[in-house]
C-alpha cells in the first residue's frame, strides 16, 4: 500500500464520487463513522478482511485501491472485454433469430407447398453449411477453434451433398464425398494435425500421417469413380493404386526414412539400399501387374529384362558410391561416372538383344559405340543420335578419370602434410 495519507484521499475521493456520506459508507461496510474517519484523514489502515467489501462499494479493482489511484488502462481494457462480449452475445442471438426463422420460414412453406418436407432439407444443409463459418466459431474452445470450424464445414458439406443426392435421384454421393474430404484434407489436414492431440509416437511423425491419409483417400476415390475397363480386363484400379503408391515412393520416401519412418537398429546405415530395394520392388510389381493384364507384343519376361538392365545403372552408382571401399568419396564419385559410361555404352546393345528375341527388332540393329559415329553427318537421324551418345560417353569418361585424379592428388596432399 501506499502511505496512509494517499490512501485515506483516495477513499475520500472515491467515496464523494459515487455520493455516499461517511455515514453510508460505513453502514454497507458494517463498521463506524469514526472508523471510516480515521480511514480517510490517514490515521488507520482498514481491516484486510474488509477489502474486497470496501472495493465493491466503492467499484474499484483491488488494484487500484492498493495503489490508491485510478487504473486507467484497465478499466479500458475491462470495458472493452466486457463490450466484446456484449457484441459476441448479441451476434449469436442475431444470427439464432435469422438461422431459425429461415428454417422454420421454409419449413412451413415447404408444408404448404408441397405437404412433406423436400427441398427444405437443400436449405437446412445449406444453412448449416453458413452456420459452420459464422455461427459454430463463437463457440468453439480456444486453441481448437480452426478444427472445430473445420471438422463443422465438413459434416454439413457431407449433409448437403447427401441431401442434394437423393432431391436430385442420382448415385453420385460417395464419389463427392470423397473427393471433398480429400480435397480439404490435402489443405487443411497439416493444420488440422497440429491442433488435435496425437499419441506420441505420431507427434513426431505428421507429415507421414498426412500423406497415409490422403493416399488411402485417393486410393479410395479410385476405387469409387474408376469403372472396370475392358482393355484392362477391369483392373485400372489396381494399375491406378500401383502407380501411385510408387510415384509417391519415390519422391517422398527419401525423406520419410531420414526422420518418420523406424528402422531395425541394422538397417539405419542402410536407408538408400532400402529406398532402391523398395521403389524397384514397387516398379517390377507395377509392370508384372500391366504384363498380366496387358497382352503386347512384347511380352512379361522382355519387360522385365528391359527394366532390370535399366535399374543396372542406378543400382551401380549405390554399390559403387556407397559400399565399394575405396576410401575417397572422389574415387566412389569417379567410378560411378566411369559406371554411368559403360552402362550407356552396352544398354542399346543389350536392348536390341531382348528386342530380337521378341522378334521386334529395330531396322536399323544396335552396337557398340564409336560404330556409326559420323561427326561430319548431321543431318542423318541415326547417325546424329551415335554422335551425340559417342559426346556424353566420353564426357562421363572424362569426369570419371577427373575425379578419380583428383582423389589421388587430395591423397597425395593429405599424406604430405602428415608427414
Amino acid at each position: 500500500m501506499e502511505n496512509r495519507k494517499s490512501f485515506g484521499a483516495f477513499l475520500l475521493q472515491r467515496r464523494k464520487e459515487l455520493g455516499m456520506t461517511q455515514k453510508e459508507f460505513a453502514n454497507r461496510l458494517f463498521v463506524t463513522d469514526s472508523a471510516v474517519s480515521k480511514w480517510e484523514r490517514g490515521l488507520a489502515y482498514p481491516d484486510i478482511t474488509l477489502l474486497q467489501s470496501i472495493c465493491q462499494v466503492l467499484e474499484v479493482s483491488e488494484k487500484e485501491l492498493l495503489s490508491a489511484s485510478e487504473d486507467s488502462e484497465g478499466r479500458r481494457v475491462e470495458q472493452l472485454a466486457k463490450k466484446y462480449l456484449r457484441l459476441s452475445r448479441n451476434n449469436r442471438l442475431i444470427q439464432s433469430i435469422l438461422y431459425g426463422g429461415t428454417l422454420v420460414i421454409c419449413l412451413i412453406c415447404n408444408l404448404a407447398v408441397n405437404h412433406t418436407l423436400s427441398w427444405f432439407w437443400l436449405v437446412l444443409g445449406g444453412l448449416l453449411l453458413c452456420a459452420s463459418l459464422t455461427f459454430l466459431p463463437s463457440f468453439a474452445p480456444e486453441g481448437r477453434r480452426g478444427t472445430t470450424v473445420f471438422g463443422g464445414f465438413l459434416l454439413s458439406l457431407l449433409f448437403l451433398l447427401g441431401v442434394s443426392c437423393l432431391y436430385s435421384g442420382g448415385d453420385w454421393f460417395l464419389t463427392a464425398a470423397v473427393a471433398s474430404v480429400f480435397g480439404l484434407g490435402l489443405v487443411f489436414l497439416p493444420f488440422v494435425l497440429r491442433q488435435i492431440p496425437l499419441p506420441p509416437e505420431l507427434r513426431e511423425r505428421k507429415a507421414l500421417l498426412y500423406v497415409g491419409i490422403e493416399l488411402a483417400l485417393l486410393i479410395l476415390l479410385y476405387a469409387v469413380c474408376i469403372a472396370p475397363v475392358e482393355s484392362y480386363g477391369g483392373s485400372w484400379f489396381v494399375s491406378a493404386t500401383l502407380w501411385t503408391v510408387f510415384g509417391l515412393s519415390v519422391l517422398l520416401l527419401p525423406f520419410f526414412l531420414r526422420r518418420a519412418i523406424p528402422l531395425p537398429e541394422g538397417w539405419r546405415s542402410h536407408k538408400a539400399l532400402v529406398y532402391f530395394a523398395f521403389t524397384s520392388l514397387l516398379l517390377l510389381v507395377g509392370i508384372g501387374w500391366e504384363g498380366r493384364c496387358y497382352t503386347g507384343s512384347i511380352s512379361l519376361l522382355a519387360s522385365y529384362a528391359i527394366t532390370l538392365c535399366s535399374l543396372a545403372l542406378p543400382w551401380g552408382w549405390l554399390g559403387l558410391v556407397r559400399y565399394l571401399p575405396l576410401g575417397s568419396p572422389w574415387y566412389c564419385l569417379g567410378t560411378g561416372f566411369l559406371w554411368s559410361a559403360v552402362w550407356l555404352e552396352c544398354f542399346p546393345v543389350l536392348l536390341n538383344s531382348i528386342l530380337i528375341a521378341v522378334g521386334e527388332a529395330s531396322d536399323r540393329p544396335l552396337h557398340l559405340l564409336p560404330y556409326g559415329v559420323d561427326f561430319t553427318n548431321w543431318r542423318d537421324a541415326w547417325v546424329v543420335s551415335d554422335n551425340i551418345n559417342f559426346i556424353v560417353i566420353l564426357s562421363l569418361l572424362a569426369l570419371g578419370c577427373a575425379c578419380i585424379g583428383i582423389g589421388r592428388w587430395r591423397k597425395q596432399q593429405a599424406k604430405q602434410q602428415g608427414e
